[in-house]
């Protein structure tokens, strides 16, 4: 099991979230945080219906909360 969101996962969520941060809005830039919804240090799977797009402060401010 990988921890980290390969290239095609990561393209998925970024279209997904209409290359906007899921949780504020922010336009998504090239270093974009490929992030779990359910935290992978409790479990959470590593594939698309499992991430989010989020912006590196939102996703630094999350930490392993769901």
């Amino acid at each position: 099991m990988t921890r980290r969101f390969n290239r095609r996962e990561r393209f998925i969520l970024r279209i997904g979230a209409l290359n906007r941060c899921v949780l504020c809005g922010a336009k998504l830039t090239r270093g974009f945080h490929a992030d779990h919804i359910e935290p992978w240090s409790r479990g959470g799977m590593t594939e698309a219906s499992n991430g989010q797009a989020l912006c590196p402060t939102c996703n630094l401010k999350k930490g392993n909360r769901p």
